[in-house]
């Protein structure tokens, strides 16, 4: 059986497949990857994937070969390999994504018999994907890595340098950051002094448990800056949407 294949539709349609899919897979995982990088990779993938379906003429061992090697070396152009259960996990993310919009794919050619309306698709899909992605920096580019320090002991979590955030103790006027009170849980609690101030925000007001810690180190843009005896607010739940953010740090501090 004879059947027409336009080289160009064809290029097109798995590059921004393949893009959609990597790039999907780093949002899924909420790891911050480069979408140059991601371009590189997928472009390096069909390159190589046009190049066998040139020189083998079994699909099956062609469909093996970009499976088993193309698709790997894609995301690890991407993703890495140092951490070799992280890079796993991206790749059984990458497939499930493939295999997500494989049905798309399907349904459109039934649908239609064509191939514009999934170029139409998935250009729609990155365009989409790359919205979030410069939403996605925005908010990483205010996001620091903090060490706390509480009885000799400290914990290392994520930060968002929230200009927003304006609290402060009635009573000492120190600047309040506001922590998850699942991770201050994991310090050691015998030396902790705590007191209860009230907050005011613009859809609610209430009161809020304050810790003072030792020490807190904040490391942003290469440099690192020391506050001694800093005022946490403790908050049940998420501080913030973003997954990887698990504090909201003073407004004060980056004055």
């Amino acid at each position: 059986m004879a059947y027409e294949w336009y080289a160009d539709i064809f290029c097109l349609t798995s590059l921004l497949m393949d893009f959609c899919a990597v790039y999907t897979a780093g949002i899924i995982l909420n790891r911050a990857v480069s979408w140059k990088r991601c371009m590189i990779a997928c472009v390096f993938g069909v390159g190589v994937s046009v190049s066998l379906l040139f020189m083998i003429p079994r699909y099956a061992i062609y469909s093996l070969l970009v499976h088993g090697m193309v698709h790997p070396l894609m995301t690890f152009m991407v993703f890495g390999g140092r951490d070799r259960a992280g890079y796993l996990r991206a790749l059984l993310t990458v497939y499930i994504v493939l295999f997500v919009m494989g049905g798309v794919q399907n349904w459109l050619t039934v649908l239609n018999g064509r191939k514009t309306g999934q170029i139409i698709v998935y250009g729609f899909v990155a365009a989409l994907l790359f919205t979030g992605y410069q939403v996605r920096r925005r908010v990483m580019k205010n996001v620091c890595r903090v060490e706390v320090w509480l009885s000799g002991k400290s914990r290392i979590l994520w930060a968002y340098c929230d200009s927003g955030n304006l609290l402060r103790d009635p009573d000492s006027g120190a600047p309040v950051s506001v922590l998850e009170q699942e991770l201050f849980e994991q310090l050691p609690q015998d030396t902790v002094r705590k007191k209860e101030i009230s907050y005011r925000t613009i859809r609610q007001e209430g009161s809020m448990m304050v810790v003072l810690l030792d020490r807190m180190d904040i490391w942003q843009k290469g440099t690192k800056k020391q506050i001694f005896k800093p005022e946490i607010g403790l908050q049940k739940g998420p501080v913030m949407q973003h997954p990887r953010v698990q504090m909201l740090l003073h407004a004060s501090y980056f004055a």
